[in-house]
């Protein structure tokens, strides 16, 4: 699967979980927040696509992951994104 069909997965999960992803520029990392009373994963449009993904894949773990069905392949790379920041 390329970065680009993992970041595109990741994306439907976050619909399927009611998580609006935004793509907006910006001095930030991104992550997952509130913007008027709606949770929003927010994204860094200067980020490159790996980086993204990282970053929606964290807002997922966060925001719980029992709640929705994730493809096993997807569901993969959340714990080793989230695996890989915790060794950091």
């Amino acid at each position: 699967m390329t970065h680009q069909q993992i970041y595109d997965e990741l994306k439907q999960v976050a619909e399927q979980k009611g998580l609006l992803v935004r793509l907006e520029m910006g001095d930030f990392d991104g992550g997952i927040c509130t913007v008027r009373d709606r949770r929003v994963i927010l994204v860094n449009r200067r980020h490159d696509i790996s980086r993204r993904v990282h970053v929606i894949a964290r807002a997922l773990y966060d925001s719980g992951l029992d709640d929705v069905f994730i493809k096993p392949a997807i569901r993969e790379v959340i714990e080793d994104e989230v695996a890989r920041a915790r060794a950091n």
